[in-house]
């Protein structure tokens, strides 16, 4: 009995070795095929040096009305650089008159009526965005730079700044009760019998109280009737009232959930275009993660999709994507942030390296030589960037199912902005804390 025992002991352990040796070796495998793929991917393509073009508004159709900036990655600043690269541009030559994040309505709203009035320093008005990926100073210059402009710019030429997101809805809150109560559109103790839990911590979201809260602000628009949107408080309470019921229905839909906020965020976008076409010069300039503003998205049906489907020409989007990268990410399933480092593998990044300040774009309709290798890769599936707000080592093991995304830049995008590096964000401290 002993010598069966010892027998099935060793085989255990070969068998445990054995599974060792297998896993290392798929590892090593994916690791040095990953390798091998990046080594191919930085070749150098001088065909390319002729057609790389700098960031301009000079190379924008004037019919555009909705202008998308992508961002390959949330946490890395020189992404955070080119959203005002791109509104300074804009504003300055094409007389754009607005701004819309990938952020809650009501929070933007709140800090717009800073940049509208002068108020507030940067600084401090990014501590009011929900998401910490915006308190960097790379955001307050953005701020910086609006307020400025607006203190100065004659009233047609003013910059207002807009979120189309509907995720933190709690934001609202405070607005739309003072608003409520001064309009005579409820009383407090209505408002609050409603939303005193939803909107305010501890929370008691369920499907239940989610479908009493549309039901109630349905009622409130009702009672308010339509909005003079010259009027900043009457407009920002009605896309308030909107925004807020998205974020209601997303407790009592059984839709998915990522189809469900795309489609929102599509809707809210054209609303702010309506209003600055009312308000303003109809032209407004719109900043997203690659994956909403992309034209296409193999995966859902994105927020870029819906715009393209329904502005045709009028939507215009650029996506961006680098070589080599420092990200300051969430991890998954955890309160802790961490810095981490990624290649793409995307051959046309690579070439940032040759270009001025190491980035340079590309026009997809100004290259028309189907004859040429450039147009070719274009038009070719490659690796892209694209991360999301959250860390899991097994990306790493999984890079292509999970951050070095296959498609087709000229299917994707109307044009591409290409960085050879960027380096992680710093998120900033509230003062006090």
């Amino acid at each position: 009995m002993p010598n069966i025992l010892k027998k099935i002991l060793k085989l255990c352990v070969r068998l445990f070795l054995g599974l060792i040796l297998l896993v290392l070796g798929i590892v090593l495998f994916r690791f040095g095929k990953q390798k091998i793929e990046e080594i191919q991917a930085h070749r150098e393509i001088p065909e390319l040096r002729t057609e790389m073009q700098s960031l301009s508004a000079d190379h924008i159709p004037d019919n555009v009305s909705v202008l998308a900036i992508g961002e390959g990655v949330h946490g890395s600043r020189e992404f955070q650089e080119l959203k005002l690269s791109v509104l300074r541009e804009m504003v300055e030559k094409q007389g754009y008159t607005a701004f819309a994040l990938e952020a809650d309505y009501s929070e933007c709203a709140d800090i717009n009526r800073y940049l509208q009035s002068g108020e507030g320093k940067p600084e401090e008005l990014v501590q009011k965005f929900s998401f910490p990926i915006y308190h960097t100073k790379e955001m307050a210059a953005l701020l910086g730079w609006i307020q400025d402009w607006n203190r100065t710019a004659p009233e047609e030429k003013k910059v207002r700044f807009y979120g189309f997101d509907m995720q933190n809805p709690e934001t609202g809150y405070a607005f739309l009760k003072q608003y409520s109560l001064a309009h005579g559109l409820s009383t407090e103790s209505e408002f609050d019998a409603v939303f005193q839990n939803v909107l305010t911590p501890p929370y008691s979201l369920s499907p239940e109280t989610a479908g009493q809260a549309v039901a109630f602000l349905d009622g409130l628009r009702a009672k308010a009737g339509d909005a003079d949107m010259r009027d900043a408080d009457a407009r920002d309470f009605q896309m308030e009232l909107t925004t807020v019921r998205q974020a209601m229905e997303s407790w009592t839909s059984t839709e998915n959930f990522n189809t469900l906020r795309d489609r929102n965020m599509a809707e809210n976008v054209e609303a702010v275009r309506k209003i600055e076409a009312e308000i303003g010069s109809g032209k407004i300039v719109v900043s997203a993660h690659d994956g909403h503003i992309e034209r296409v998205n193999p995966i859902y049906t994105s927020m870029g999709v819906l715009l393209s489907q329904g502005l045709g020409n009028d939507y215009y989007a650029i996506g961006t994507d680098v070589w080599k990268l420092g990200d300051n990410i969430k991890r998954m399933g955890e309160a802790k942030r961490s810095i981490q480092h990624f290649v793409s593998c995307d051959p046309l990044a690579a070439q940032a390296r040759f270009a001025e300040g190491q980035q340079y774009v590309l026009y997809f309709s100004q290259i028309t030589n189907e004859e040429s290798r450039v147009y070719t890769l274009v038009h070719s599936p490659m690796r892209m960037m694209q991360l999301g707000e959250g860390y899991s080592f097994l990306m790493r093991l999984l890079p292509d199912q999970t951050y070095r995304l296959k498609g087709i830049p000229s299917e994707h995008y109307d044009a591409m902005l290409f960085l050879y590096e960027a380096n992680p964000i710093e998120i900033l401290e509230a003062t006090g804390a």
